[in-house]
């Protein structure tokens, strides 16, 4: 255990003897304590206790309406739900019972009926929690603020067709935003896959990794969901599997717009590109290139 991470744990009230890493966890700090608690970290920003404090509340709400585990985070000593260290918000809850369903490097050998019980689950999850919530719970402007930052680098990297595209996109997915009636938006987790997704005696009894959770439209999801298990980590190729997209969206029971689904993975994309341009871990690189080749593909692709 490094010292920070000793201060971290004993400003929580805890003294732990083992402290490892998921193997996972090559995009956040995250640590197993004791086999009993998750530690785990995210950026500090003006914002961050305001939006953790949001998260905690709407997480509760999900629960009571879905039946599924949340993280439920303990105090640390000055009585508040998280610690402020170095430019870091540490947060600290015990362990969900169950198993993570994969790793997210490895979708690509995941079985197709899991898949299927993880897409399943998301509907579940959004038609229970569809038409739950009011327009002041809506964070409508959440998707576009996380996407713009990639949007203002792509010119580095992309082509001109692909900018034209995740323009297009963009515009698009912002007039949705903006117009979709209250009673259509759900509970978005923000990041669903299966890493996320926690199962017990073969059931999803949960859920964890809630930075990004927010009331939006269930396009927001879906379309995260399918860019993560799209891609092809065996061969490296960044081209569509079409029988299968359709199966995700048949699982899904998709009903939606096809153009806009296509224009929410899309940004997606974009998104995941920069995340690992500006990672650090081991073969970051060629995830990056990876990641920019699967997004130039999306863009060529008439997904509709």
């Amino acid at each position: 255990m490094d010292q920070r991470t000793h201060k971290i744990l004993t400003l929580f009230g805890l003294n732990a003897s083992r402290i490892h890493k998921p193997s996972d966890a090559m995009l956040a700090q995250v640590f197993f304590v004791d086999d009993h608690y998750i530690l785990r970290s995210r950026p500090y920003e003006e914002d961050t206790p305001v939006r953790f404090a949001t998260e905690c509340e709407l997480c509760a709400h999900v629960a009571g309406l879905t039946g599924f585990r949340f993280p439920e985070y303990r105090r640390c000593l000055s009585g508040n739900h998280f610690v402020v260290d170095e430019g870091y918000f540490w947060t600290l809850h015990p362990l969900i019972p169950g198993r993570p369903l994969g790793r997210w490097f490895e979708l690509h050998q995941i079985d197709p009926s899991v898949n299927r019980q993880v897409l399943k689950t998301l509907r579940q999850l959004h038609r229970m929690t569809t038409g739950c919530f009011d327009e002041k719970s809506i964070d409508r402007g959440r998707l576009l603020e996380l996407i713009a930052p990639a949007m203002a680098e792509a010119n580095d990297f992309l082509s001109v067709g692909a900018l034209d595209r995740l323009r297009l996109a963009f515009d698009r997915v912002k007039r949705y935003c903006e117009s979709y009636p209250p009673e259509k938006s759900c509970f978005v987790h923000g990041d669903f896959h299966h890493g996320n997704i926690l199962v017990q005696k073969g059931r999803i009894v949960g859920f964890i990794d809630l930075d990004w959770c927010r009331v939006g439209s269930f396009y927001e999801d879906f379309a995260f969901s399918l860019m993560m298990m799209l891609r092809d980590y065996k061969n490296w190729s960044p081209e569509f599997q079409w029988s299968t997209y359709q199966s995700m969206l048949d699982d899904y029971d998709f009903q939606g717009d096809s153009v806009l689904l296509s224009d929410h993975l899309i940004l997606y994309a974009l998104f995941d590109c920069a995340v690992f341009k500006a990672s650090c871990f081991e073969n970051a690189t060629a995830f990056f290139k990876y990641q920019k080749r699967f997004l130039e593909a999306a863009c060529r692709a008439e997904l509709a």
